[in-house]
This record gives structure tokens, C-alpha cells and sequence, in this order.
């Protein structure tokens, strides 16, 4: 059955919420998260029988999310080391469900789930082989390995927007620097230069 714009729109605020209280804190409770949402814990419990509902919901939801920021940012479209610029911006774009999957990391996903996180790796797997054939990228480590990079550098410039130590606005450019020394072809240099200022 299809919801109404109304329902819609207080089921994507109860998930909006969720996913902002629960990469902070997987243990903040469902009343916590009606809070936020503005909404009543009985309201939840409409949409989303309990905890476990939400959270698998919200999983589907999160991956969603981040494989439609990744496609609107155009892999395959111009040099490599830009389009990782576009895809890091995507990430933080939606940096709460970001932070929420890598919270859920240990948890078993679905088969859809598994299906969509797969795609999410073979495009930025696909984007760094072509970098290392055109020479923007270093060649003398496995793609996966470079992939992990990229999760890894967001999820910790992410974090760090958590911990007030960079503002959410400026976390794009500190993540695109370090990532860029740290993937970018040696022999080139390429991404050599100053840090970014702070917020």
C-alpha cells in the first residue's frame, strides 16, 4: 500500500532521525529517536514495529541513499581524481547513513542490501582501476586497497565533524586533501600542496 505525502514525509523524518541518533549512538532508544523526528513514540511504532524494523529499514534506506549520491556524482565522467572530489562530496552528503552502515558493519546484511553495497564497491573499484591505467592514481597497490582508503578517510573526516574537531562544511576539502596524498600516483605527485584551512 502506498503512503500518502504525509506519511511519506514523517516516515523519511522518523529514518532522518534515526540515522543521525544512531551514528552517534546505536544505542540511543526508539523514544530518542521519535524526539528528534518530532513525532511521538507511538508515531514510530505505526511505521516501524520495533527496533529491529527500523534498523533494517534504515539499512535499506542508508544504502539507497549513498548509491544514488554516488551516480549523481557521474563516475565514468571526466578525470578520476575529480570524480573521487564528486564522490567524497556525495558521502558527506549523506554522512549520517554513512556513519550509520559503518556502525551496522558487523551486522548480516539482506540479500538486496548485499546486492546495492555491491554496486556501491564496483563503482568506486571500477573509478580507481581507471585511474591507475591513466596514471592519476597509484598503480602499485590493489584497487581494493585504494577503495578501502576511500571509506576509511571519509568515515574519519565524518567522525571528526562528530567530535567538533572539523566543521560538517568544511570536512569535503580536508577529506579530498588527505585522500589525494595518500592515492594520488607517486611519480606524479600529484595532490602535493598545503593543507586546507580550518572552518
Amino acid at each position: 500500500m502506498e503512503l500518502s505525502p504525509q506519511k511519506q514525509r514523517t516516515r523519511r523524518a522518523i529514518l532522518d532521525a534515526a540515522a543521525g541518533e544512531w551514528a552517534q549512538d546505536p544505542a540511543v532508544s526508539l523514544g530518542g529517536i521519535a524526539a528528534a523526528a518530532g513525532v511521538g513514540r507511538a508515531t514510530v511504532h505505526r511505521y516501524f514495529p520495533d527496533r529491529e524494523h527500523l534498523r533494517s529499514a534504515l539499512t535499506s534506506d542508508s544504502w539507497a541513499a549513498l548509491h544514488a549520491a554516488i551516480v549523481e556524482a557521474a563516475p565514468g565522467s571526466g578525470p578520476v581524481l575529480e570524480v573521487v572530489d564528486r564522490i567524497v562530496s556525495a558521502m558527506v552528503h549523506v554522512g549520517d547513513r554513512v556513519l550509520f552502515l559503518f556502525a551496522s558493519a558487523g551486522e548480516e546484511p539482506s540479500r538486496a542490501d548485499a546486492s546495492i553495497a555491491g554496486a556501491v564497491d564496483e563503482i568506486l573499484v571500477a573509478e580507481i582501476r581507471r585511474g591507475q591505467q591513466d596514471g592519476e592514481l597509484d598503480s602499485t597497490v590493489p584497487a581494493q586497497w585504494i577503495q578501502r582508503m576511500v571509506w576509511s578517510i571519509v568515515y574519519t573526516g565524518l567522525h571528526a565533524t562528530g567530535d567538533g574537531l572539523v566543521a560538517r562544511h568544511g570536512v569535503d576539502d580536508l577529506i579530498r586533501w588527505t585522500l589525494r596524498g595518500a592515492i594520488s600516483a607517486r611519480s606524479r605527485g600529484v595532490g602535493a600542496g598545503s593543507a586546507p584551512t580550518g572552518p
